[in-house]
């Protein structure tokens, strides 16, 4: 019997030794599927990793990126809010992709998107001496407020209460964060035929408005008109013209008076650039001919500090005249580039939006006051 019992042991030890020797050899050549494993309440997991913390975490992101779009209502652009029209103009707020080729970007005038915009685009001339039309609610972190003025600091009132206030300055200036000029000179890329010069039957024209007999252009135009012969249009002289009469105008003059109100570094206004696209030379009184150069060629304009007197300018613009091929030096630029006058209004606000879809660095702007005034 002890032998029995013996030989019992034996093949019951024989047993389970062969149950522990091929168990792994049957688990790797046919592994539980998933589904059993969660029938016995096992986690799921890879075969040769453990998802820890860091790991679960970094799974999570994707989602949790989906949820904060979704609450924002799927609209992933970047919200320019134009707190006022800028002089009350109004303008198309859906030209940033055609007109400009900048993409992104969503301009709204929709006041209950404040907590939403990214951005929102004050106009100085436009803004309460006591701040009353500005926003009361209080500004997200994550929002920009934006100062916008293309006029000159002569032309401009300071304000003392503007400062800490704005994140990002757009004026004309070079040293601003946002610089939008009032126009350009740019590559002519899209193969356009050099225009030919536009017929001529005027000497020297001047359109102006804005007339002050204080102001530096009022004095040197005086003084001009006593050498030259000059056609004068605008609220001062003959009366306001039509934008289509202005070209007409022009066009048909082989000099202008881009003379601006006041003299500022970069002040360079649309009184230069349009002339420049309508094939008129430029006569120019403003910054100094080196600031001129920052923005277009030196052969495409004639600058009144390039003469020593108001009569040697007159007598150089009759010389002119008198020789074509001296005369037609000015355009040699337009075959390699072309003029173009910026559009005030959907410039600043789509130049605007652009920037701080591009730059999501913090900046304020402590002392306005002295940075534009000052």
């Amino acid at each position: 019997m002890c032998q029995n019992i013996s030989r019992s042991c034996k093949n019951l030890f024989f047993k389970v030794a062969l149950v522990i020797v091929v168990s792994p050899i049957v688990y790797v050549y046919f592994e539980p599927t998933v589904n059993w494993l969660k029938s016995l309440n096992y986690p799921s997991v890879p075969k040769h990793d453990v998802c820890g913390d860091i790991c679960i975490n970094a799974l999570k992101t994707p989602n949790q990126i989906q949820i904060a779009a979704s609450s924002q209502g799927g609209d992933l652009d970047t919200i320019l809010l134009i707190w006022m029209w800028p002089f009350g103009q109004q303008f198309d707020l859906g030209l940033c992709s055609s007109m400009y080729d900048i993409h992104g970007c969503h301009l709204t005038v929709d006041k209950s998107q404040f907590n939403k915009a990214h951005g929102i685009l004050f106009h100085h001339r436009d803004i309460n001496g006591d701040l009353s039309n500005m926003p009361k609610l209080p500004r997200p972190p994550f929002q920009k407020w934006v100062w916008m003025n293309m006029e000159s600091p002569s032309n401009s009132r300071q304000r003392s209460n503007l400062n800490n206030l704005f994140n990002l300055t757009m004026t004309y200036r070079q040293d601003s964060d946002i610089m939008v000029p009032y126009g350009r000179i740019s590559e002519n890329t899209g193969g356009k035929k050099h225009d030919e010069i536009p017929h001529k039957n005027k000497l020297v024209c001047w359109i102006v408005s804005n007339w002050n007999s204080d102001f530096k252009r009022s004095k040197y135009y005086e003084e001009l008109k006593e050498h030259i012969s000059i056609e004068t249009y605008g609220n001062h002289s003959n009366g306001r013209i039509s934008n289509q009469d202005y070209s007409d105008v022009v066009s048909s003059c082989k000099f202008y008076l881009s003379f601006e109100n006041s003299i500022h570094k970069d002040y360079i206004t649309e009184k230069l650039y349009k002339p420049l696209s309508l094939g008129t030379v430029p006569v120019v009184l403003g910054p100094p001919r080196k600031n001129y150069e920052e923005f277009i060629p030196g052969s495409a304009f004639i600058h009144v500090d390039d003469f020593n007197s108001s009569k040697e300018l007159a007598e150089h613009l009759k010389l002119l005249d008198q020789n074509d091929d001296l005369y037609r030096q000015f355009f040699t630029w337009k075959e390699h580039f072309v003029a173009s006058a910026s559009i005030f209004g959907p410039d600043q606000a789509c130049h605007a939006c652009d920037h701080i879809r591009r730059n999501k660095n913090y900046r304020v702007v402590n002392d306005l006051n002295s940075w534009y005034w000052g």
